[in-house]
């Protein structure tokens, strides 16, 4: 027995524990206890009213609660008690009903008696099974990387490794184990010729020596199959400290394949363009050669028809029957419809050669200006000019200013019939970086049937009689809007007026300063 100083001692030292703990002595009687094992076992304040309870008290009242789960709760306290007999010492771990997973050591004492510490290992044991589970992913994930991966601590020992790194190297069937070293791979790629032709040995000792510097590296090996890796390393920090490093082998043939592939089309390609641009180049100076030429061979004759057709009429008109001075006059009427399509011609070519001045541009303010134009060229006209403000493109000045003397010119030209002009345009929506605009008229419209010719040069719609002009405008408008990237459609009824969409590359007006 204890004597009461020594049991004060004890009960002290036990208190303090951060675990339960039970002392029983050889009769399996309860001589001494903290309270941390009845919170652990959730004993109640009447276990103990009559005193220190036995073993078979504790064995029984844990029994008949479930704690040692279905039987019978006498033969399971008595079963405990046996155990105890035997004066073994013990380590398991048992399972409480509410989750709690208890770790119970017993040990006995010389006495008879024995000891039991009870610990709650719950997180311990949650813990555990979250680093298998994570272990379980991790393997699997890095089995399933199609480059191969290898961990090596600061001792050179490869400590993980997945099966692409064994199938890209080729390493040879039992090589990689647990305690499989750098040096033991090095050495194994080495008799195999993966370095190419060297003394082992010293290639060995070269390869772990830079190792062991755990620097960050990259290199391109082509292995004796042919195959291009990869291999790039960075080291492993833990704490702060270098304890290894990690490298990743890709396997990237195909793609130097296809890079060299690439390289190969681009050289070809540049040569292409460079032959093409040449090309260009020399038909553009044909071109322009052809066209100045054109200019000049065919406007001296027509110089000459009108001049003498002149002369006729001004000198021997009285000679001249009235069918003569006709066919005269239409002569001169002709030729003048020759000039104006040379000189329309020679305008579209020159516009499709010029190079592009981007600009910002404010689409109203060039159609007010081309408006006003119109306006003064036959002041006795009304017209209802309708302009959105603010409609602003990115474009070359002077090409937008041609391509609206030519859509508003035509809005002009075809609605002379009407009491009030009504000519308006606007803003239709914006897509990919393209304004759409639209132009409408109230004039004379066309048949649909032949729109497929509203912009191929010489195609008109209307009889010369009816309307003047060369059909060369829309072709030119045509050719700009291209030039920027965007493009034109018309549509329209005979006698109801026309519409023309076309887009331009969209700008912004410029905000006002301190903004």
């Amino acid at each position: 027995m204890l004597s009461n100083t020594n049991h004060a001692i004890l009960q002290s030292i036990i208190d303090n524990l951060p675990s339960g703990v039970t002392m029983f002595d050889a009769d399996q009687r309860l001589v001494a206890y903290n309270q941390q094992v009845r919170t652990l076992l959730d004993f109640p304040d009447e276990l103990f009213a009559h005193g220190m309870p036995t073993l078979h008290d504790f064995a029984l009242f844990n029994a008949r609660r479930g704690e040692y789960g279905p039987g019978d709760p006498e033969k399971q306290a008595r079963a405990v008690c046996d155990r105890a007999h035997k004066q073994q010492a013990h380590v398991f771990e048992r399972q409480r009903p509410d989750g709690t997973v208890l770790e119970i050591r017993g040990t006995p004492l010389p006495t008879g008696g024995f000891v039991s510490i009870y610990t709650d290992v719950t997180e311990r044991k949650r813990t555990e099974r979250e680093a298998r589970r994570l272990a379980v992913y991790l393997d699997a994930v890095i089995n399933a990387l199609p480059q191969g991966v290898t961990v090596i601590d600061e001792h050179l020992v490869i400590r993980l490794w997945n099966r692409s790194f064994e199938q890209l190297l080729d390493l040879p069937e039992g090589l990689m184990k647990p305690g499989v070293t750098f040096e033991d791979v090095a050495r194994s790629n080495a008799l195999r010729g993966e370095y190419g032709d060297v003394d082992v040995e010293a290639k060995v000792s070269e390869a772990t020596a830079l190792a062991r510097q755990f620097l960050p590296h990259r290199l391109i090996r082509q292995r004796p199959n042919g195959r291009t890796l990869e291999i790039e390393g960075s080291a492993l920090s833990i704490d702060g400290q270098i304890r290894g490093f990690v490298t990743t082998y890709t396997d990237i043939t195909e793609l130097r394949d296809t890079q060299g592939a690439l390289e190969r089309l681009n050289t070809e390609l540049d040569q292409r363009v460079t032959q093409r641009t040449r090309a260009l180049q020399d038909l553009n100076k044909e071109l322009e050669s052809f066209t100045y030429s054109v200019s000049h061979d065919l406007r001296t004759p027509l110089r000459s028809i009108q001049g003498f057709s002149t002369l006729l009429l001004e000198t021997e008109a009285d000679k001249l029957s009235e069918q003569g001075r006709t066919s005269l006059q239409r002569i001169q009427s002709n030729a003048g419809r020759m000039g104006s399509l040379i000189t329309d011609l020679l305008s579209m070519a020159q516009h499709s050669r010029k190079d592009l001045d981007l600009q910002r541009v404010d689409l109203s303010e060039v159609a007010q200006v081309v408006a006003a134009e119109l306006q003064r060229g036959d002041p006795g006209r009304r017209a209802d000019w309708r302009i959105e403000p603010g409609l602003w493109v990115q474009a070359d000045l002077g090409l937008v200013l041609l391509v609206l003397q030519n859509l508003l010119g035509n809005a002009w030209k075809y609605s002379a019939q009407r009491d009030v002009a009504v000519i308006e345009l606007s803003r239709s929506g914006g897509t990919d970086g393209m304004c759409w605009f639209e132009l409408r008229d109230n004039g004379a419209g066309f048949d649909m049937q032949y729109a497929d010719q509203l912009f191929q040069p010489f195609k008109r719609l209307h009889r010369p009689n009816e309307f003047e002009g060369t059909g060369i405008g829309l072709a030119i408008v045509q050719r700009i809007l291209h030039r920027h990237g965007g493009s034109v459609t018309g549509q329209a009824e005979v006698g109801q007026g026309a519409l023309f969409r076309f887009c331009l590359p969209c700008a912004q007006a410029e905000l006002p300063q301190g903004l």
